[in-house]
């Protein structure tokens, strides 16, 4: 199960990621990076709700990191699980993430 959640400021969008993002939410969350996300907003990221993240997953963190960057944004995640937090350090991507 997936579902996610958007709040928009003004110079803000804040994601709230709930359940399993993987290979097989993959369409839906491709989906809602291009129609729901500002280009031209910060963004912070929750993933209090998130149990689960694989490889297509964090590939899909990695296209949000693109757009945002082509417009000098930034992302910032927040309240990421252990097992979350240890797969973005092994892969070095907190690096380009602000991992909290």
């Amino acid at each position: 199960m997936f579902d996610k959640k958007i709040v928009n400021e003004d110079n803000l969008q804040t994601i709230n990621l709930i359940g399993d993002l993987d290979v097989y939410s993959e369409d839906e969350f491709k989906t809602f990076i291009n129609e729901e996300i500002d280009p031209n907003k910060n963004i912070t990221i929750d993933l209090k709700d998130l149990d689960y993240l694989d490889s297509t997953g964090l590939g899909m963190f990695m296209n949000i990191y693109k757009m945002l960057n082509d417009n000098n944004k930034e992302i910032k995640i927040i309240n990421a699980k252990d097992n979350i937090k240890k797969l973005f350090r092994i892969t070095d991507l907190t690096d380009l993430f602000d991992v909290e």
